[in-house]
């Protein structure tokens, strides 16, 4: 499941490129340094929190292109407004500003092959597509579904994780310590054996694709203790769009995102894949 990306700069250009496993290096005869911003970053923009000028100062002067996906467009149409026309108003104005700070510019994932395309596109449009293709939830997300908080907590009892000694791991020790778990408890297979067999499950296992092993890591590690996130109506989902983002970023320079429980999770991601893309918050830090 693991195997490391071939070099990130290639010489291809911007606009409607096959990406393979690499990120873009050219546009315009220029070398581009690519940053995936995590949704919490646009908000953070558009409510006046600080400018995009911020990611330069602190986090690297030579980025020039801030890439969207389908997964921030799922989110800006999961707005919810007190009236319709309201929510219109919100939507257009996230839409507005994903643009204004993308410059349309667009990671594209295509299905089944699972290629990842860099294209030039309007937000409005991506928006219409994904609201006519049914929103797909993978199998293991589906199988996560039916497991309640309480059975998560009784399972991390049994297994014995204390998950604030578990959040203080680095990345290839939280994988140690729940092998050891795991192992311990008698299932007979370590994390990543565990996750291997889920997908042997999968109708279309052949096509499941890297998004969906990260879908399913993130789940895994969400289900075991590490940094879980708060139970709200939709954490579930946005679980699931967490793990697409960072899917996306893996084929960027950098994913920058102020929510720690998604930088801590994506590390430990990113270590399974040895993927060098560069976990920071807005403010630079790791």
């Amino acid at each position: 499941m693991s195997g490391k990306r071939p070099p990130r700069h290639i010489q291809q250009p911007l606009a409607a490129t096959i990406c393979g496993d690499s990120a873009i290096s050219t546009f315009n005869g220029k070398m581009t340094m690519t940053a995936y911003l995590d949704y919490n970053i646009f908000t953070a923009i558009e409510d006046g929190d600080f400018t995009i000028n911020k990611i330069f100062d602190k986090v690297d002067k030579h980025i020039n292109n801030f890439p969207f996906s389908a997964a921030h467009i799922q989110e800006v149409d999961n707005i919810f407004a007190d009236t319709d026309e309201l929510r219109d108003s919100f939507i257009a104005k996230r839409l507005n500003t994903i643009k204004q700070i993308t410059n349309c510019s667009y990671i594209f994932q295509e299905i089944p092959s699972n290629k990842i395309y860099w294209l030039t596109e309007e937000p409005t449009i991506v928006l219409e597509t994904i609201r006519h293709v049914p929103f797909a939830k993978t199998s293991m997300k589906i199988f996560m579904n039916f497991i309640s908080n309480e059975q998560k907590e009784h399972l991390r009892q049994t297994l014995g994780i204390n998950t604030k000694e578990l959040n203080n791991y680095s990345p290839k020790q939280v994988i140690q310590h729940l092998n050891t778990k795991l192992t311990n408890w008698g299932t007979q297979d370590n994390f990543l054996q565990l996750l291997d067999k889920a997908i042997s499950f999968h109708p279309n296992k052949k096509d499941f694709g890297q998004h969906n092993n990260i879908a399913g890591v993130m789940e895994l590690l969400d289900m075991l203790g590490y940094w879980k996130d708060k139970v709200t109506e939709t954490s579930n989902y946005a679980r699931l769009w967490d793990s697409n983002h960072i899917h996306f970023a893996s084929y960027c320079d950098y994913l920058i995102s102020d929510d720690k429980r998604l930088r801590y999770k994506a590390k430990v991601v990113y270590d399974i894949y040895s993927i060098s893309t560069k976990i920071v918050s807005s403010n630079g830090i790791e």
